[in-house]
């Protein structure tokens, strides 16, 4: 889909259309009022926000280079296209602020495309050397173990990439030293004078249009690479899988064969990567067929602006700037935020001081005593204020301001703390309310507000102890009466504080990376991934939950009795699937925590997933663990006293049974059960996090064909933790797979027999099932 933009206006564009598409005549610029726009051709791909000009660096050649894209939902003012020179001149004279504006965006797009350019340079090189240094281990491992081995004429005679000398590296580094320059020296130094613009501005472009075309000539060589790494037929992939196959066929040892084959792969996909993320390039690598014949190796088996501009036309220019996201309302944040929470002016003082020496800070990270009481010390300050920005915009009927809902939302304390670039990220980040997805995903504005007006209860504290609970013992222990019990457990105000102080402040320490060092908003050292890479938004968190859903069906199952009045089916067990609530927290964290797998005292409540909402680490493998752990603690609390009985068949009870006995386990080899007691230590004894580890496992290696667990523990895990339908059928043919799974397969066929036999008496008496009790039976069936 292609947008078409109407000139000397405002055009809103719907995420995912293009603006401009290469090789389209230029016939308009667009300055990117707000969002953010993906900039892709053969060699480049990169995303670029607010105060860009789209198609200026294609008017020297009349054409677009690039496609641009929108990457989120944007504002675009379209101007005409004329020759470069009379585009400029013309745009500085409808308003004098675009002249810096241009040459700050256009050192920036070199800054990032530069980059770009440094990454596939040294790729370059480094695939070429790979690939020589595999070659010539794929030839040792044929001399040393006597496999044949095929002379590849296109590795041998791989050629070395030249790079052209017509990129003048030195501009480069100018423009990128440019960038960095302080808003107010480029808004004076480029406001003064026309001719330095225009001329700053052509060479910016020549530089960027130059870049394009290194970065091409880069990504041309690497796709050649691809050929000979793993898409031709006589590829270094398909002759170290077959070497590595004969090998295993005549009883040889493949451990050297199959450790090439991995770094093959690993350089397969990091080329992929690399090509795809920076060059915008498909590689089409058939990832089934390389799966399936890994499969296969590890089992044993054999697969611009033109004429002059009116007064009029001028004025309207100016109001684009009324709808423009700048960063200028981001100067000054801390006075913003401070002045917003009209705290005391000593408490504000106090703050004020904690936050300018934490600047001052060389080390941000330092474990010294002086820091470490500056951290207490802003922890201390920094709640209280949290608290009253979020109650005074809560109550207040005016539109929040931006600083305010980046402080709420992300974190966001000062500009003084962070790069120019993040916070042109910051400000360009979608935090709509939208996304849908089988879980509730909130931030903690929008959770805190839930808790405020009593759609949701309060959280449990780091004691386990529920809000209800916490008013019991407080009773008990004398801290309140009766009367005061009963007012509090109705007292909103009450819950909210409750939740501030017991979810909030506990865990935002712990899902930052350095638990000593944590402060409560973003700084620079912390967040050390682009920020706009890193955001976890609603729908990417349900993506990856669908993901695991697809490996790991049951794990929001919980059996429960079906409950309607009136009902003949009120005794009737069902399987019900409830999603758990997912909490963002406002920082830069490389961790999640699983805080609580039940809400209430129903079984059927929620559970609740705590993430920071910028991470640094693998979301999907983060994901996996959360759900180990909400399988473990659900099953305990649902087993109560009888969770680590034996008598009593469920997932924990035969896990703790395995851990406490596992030295007596005759299915487990001496060397397995050393390996588990390094486990086990590595866990710190605690059997729970011992099963996290295994978990992980089944479902990132072991759902593959990938042979990772003992006996004992595959059979807990195919019985408690089953793998879809799908999957099941891909392994089922595998003895040892099948084996683990028979357990599972009888306890499923008594439950199908039992509700066949059931649903004849229940038709033959004309008996209308409950949707419920039929998706149980489905449950059983399809899954």
């Amino acid at each position: 889909m292609k947008a078409e933009l109407k000139r000397n206006n405002v055009n809103q564009i719907i995420k995912g259309t293009n603006i401009f598409e290469a090789g389209d005549e230029v016939t308009e610029i667009g300055l990117v009022i707000k969002g953010r726009v993906c900039v892709q051709a053969d060699g480049v791909k990169t995303v670029i926000g607010s105060g860009n000009f789209l198609g200026l660096c294609d008017l020297t050649e009349k054409v677009h280079r690039v496609t641009y894209t929108a990457d989120t939902n944007l504002a675009v003012y379209a101007f005409e296209a004329g020759s470069l020179s009379s585009t400029i001149r013309n745009l500085i004279k409808a308003n004098k602020d675009y002249a810096p504006l241009m040459v700050s965006t256009l050192s920036k797009y070199i800054k990032e495309i530069s980059k770009i350019f440094d990454t596939l340079e040294n790729a370059t090189n480094d695939v070429w050397q790979n690939m020589k240094d595999y070659y010539q281990t794929y030839l040792s491992i044929g001399k040393k173990t006597g496999a044949q081995i095929n002379v590849l004429r296109s590795i041998e005679n791989l050629p070395v990439f030249e790079a052209e000398e017509e990129l003048h590296l030195d501009k480069v580094e100018y423009y990128r030293a440019c960038a960095e320059l302080p808003t107010e020296i480029r808004k004076a130094y480029f406001g003064a004078n026309m001719v330095i613009t225009i001329q700053h501005i052509t060479e910016q472009v020549e530089v960027v249009n130059s870049l394009f075309e290194q970065c091409k000539k880069d990504a041309v060589y690497l796709k050649g690479l691809a050929g000979p790494l793993v898409l031709d037929d006589r590829s270094l992939y398909m002759n170290v899988l077959q070497q590595a196959t004969v090998l295993q066929h005549l009883g040889t040892d493949i451990s050297d064969a199959t450790s090439l084959l991995d770094d093959v792969i690993d350089q397969i996909n990091s080329l992929e990567n690399l090509m795809l993320e920076c060059a915008g390039v498909d590689l089409q690598i058939d990832h089934e067929f390389m799966e399936e014949t890994y499969f296969e190796l590890l089992n044993g088996s054999n697969a611009s602006l033109g004429g002059s501009v009116s007064q009029s036309d001028a004025g309207e220019f100016a109001l684009v700037e009324d709808h423009f996201v700048s960063t200028d309302e981001l100067m000054d944040a801390m006075d913003q935020i401070l002045s917003f929470a009209e705290i005391d002016s000593e408490k504000e003082q106090e703050f004020r001081s904690y936050i300018h020496a934490f600047e001052e800070l060389g080390d941000k990270f330092s474990t010294e005593d002086t820091a470490r009481t500056l951290r207490r010390n802003i922890l201390k300050a920094y709640y209280p204020i949290y608290k009253a920005v979020f109650l005074k915009d809560y109550h207040s009927s005016e539109k929040t301001p931006l600083v305010i809902d980046l402080f709420l939302r992300f974190g966001f304390l000062s500009e003084r703390l962070i790069t120019e670039d993040i916070l042109e990220e910051l400000a360009t980040l979608d935090i709509s309310h939208s996304g849908t997805g089988a879980c509730d995903v909130y931030d903690m504005k929008e959770w805190l507000t839930l808790i405020l007006e009593g759609k949701k209860e309060p959280s449990k504290s780091e004691f386990d102890m529920d809000y209800d609970e916490n008013l019991r013992d407080m009773k008990r222990t004398g801290q309140i009466t009766a009367e005061q019990q009963q007012a509090l457990s109705k007292n909103l105000n009450a819950k909210f504080e409750y939740e501030i102080q017991n979810m909030f402040r506990t865990n935002h320490r712990l899902l930052f990376s350095q638990v000593t060092a944590f402060v409560p908003f973003l700084f620079t050292e912390g967040c050390t991934t682009s920020i706009s890479k890193s955001f976890l938004a609603k729908d990417r968190i349900n993506a990856a939950i669908q993901r695991l859903l697809q490996i790991d069906f049951s794990v929001f199952y919980r059996e429960s009795l079906y409950a309607k009045e009136g009902s003949s089916f009120a005794k009737e067990y069902i399987q019900q699937e409830v999603f758990p609530d997912v909490i963002v927290l406002p920082e830069y964290g490389n961790k999640g925590v699983m805080w609580q797998e039940l809400s209430g005292r129903r079984r059927t409540s929620k559970g609740r997933f705590l993430l920071p909402i910028f991470m640094e680490s693998d979301l999907e493998a983060e994901m996996v663990r959360l759900f180990g752990r909400f399988r473990w603690e659900l099953c305990r609390t649902i087993q109560g006293a009888a969770w680590n009985n034996i008598q009593v068949k469920s997932l924990t009870s035969e896990y703790a049974d395995f851990i406490q006995f596992y030295k007596k386990n005759r299915d487990l080899s001496e060397d397995k059960k050393e390996k588990l007691k390094m486990q086990i230590q590595k866990c710190r004894n605690n059997t729970r996090e011992v099963f996290v580890s295994d978990y992980e496992n089944w479902i990132r290696h072991e759902a593959q064909g990938g042979m990772c667990l003992s006996k004992p523990v595959r059979e807990i895990m195919a019985t408690y933790c089953p793998f879809t339908k799908e999957l099941r059928e891909k392994v089922s043919d595998m003895p040892i797979y099948r084996d683990a799974m028979a357990r599972f397969q009888r306890e499923r066929g008594k439950k199908l027999k039992e509700y066949d036999l059931k649903f004849k008496v229940w038709q033959k008496d004309g008996m209308d099932v409950p949707e419920e009790v039929v998706h149980t039976r489905d449950f059983y069936l399809e899954f």
